[in-house]
């Protein structure tokens, strides 16, 4: 009993400063992102459209909103001085973001499509290690279906792609060296443009959009 007592004890000894060691060693902390480079990604988001029409020359109206999905992808590239970070970014999201109302007249009903958005942006934002929280501005650029249908097939459509300025905000997580999430919010605005919404008869419409995404990038 002793002997093995003896031995216990000589064993605790042993052990003992190594323990103490390891518990003195610092738990292993993130490794601090360096936001520089390429990278290529994903997202998936909804938006609200704001749709004002008003029909030339007489001035009726048929203003209306929409909503949808989009969903698609991007390209940008960062550069960080500091904890300061600079990049440029491109996208491009197939939509289906719609809405409709009654035209002035009711017999017909006056609807909009957004067919997909793109922007191309700069961005600035701040790093907090993994985190980077940052605005976001630039081009807009959008292809829009506007229609007039009184369900009997006498209906009329214009399609074309019109710009704009877009405005947002977002944060992003690097969760590890490579990878990334973000969430991010944007404001479309492509002012006033005119669509043939029936033969001889123009609609000058006013579209803005408010979207959120979340996304997620692969750095290079």
């Amino acid at each position: 009993m002793v002997k093995h007592f003896i031995s216990a004890a000589v064993f605790a000894a042993m052990v003992t400063p190594v323990a103490a060691a390891d518990m003195s060693t610092p738990l292993e902390t993130p490794v601090v992102s360096d936001w520089t480079g390429f990278y290529l990604g994903g997202h998936l988001g909804g938006g609200r459209s704001i749709v004002d029409w008003t029909f030339d020359p007489i001035g009726t109206t048929a203003d209306h909103e929409g909503d949808g999905i989009f969903g698609g992808a991007q390209v940008g590239y960062n550069f960080q001085s500091g904890a300061w970070v600079f990049g440029a970014e491109a996208d491009i999201s197939a939509s289906g973001i719609e809405g409709d109302t009654d035209c002035p007249n009711p017999v017909y009903t006056c609807s909009s499509e957004a067919q997909w958005l793109s922007t191309v942006r700069g961005r600035i934002g701040y790093s907090f290690d993994n985190l980077l929280v940052y605005g976001t501005g630039g081009l807009g650029i959008g292809r829009f279906e506007m229609r007039t249908d009184d369900g009997a097939g006498d209906d009329g459509s214009d399609s074309k792609t019109d710009t704009g300025w877009v405005a947002g905000a977002g944060v992003e997580y690097a969760f590890s060296p490579r990878w990334s999430v973000k969430a991010e919010y944007m404001y479309y605005d492509f002012g006033s443009s005119s669509y043939e919404v029936y033969p001889g008869q123009d609609a000058d419409i006013d579209q803005r959009f408010h979207t959120g995404k979340i996304g997620v990038n692969f750095r290079f």
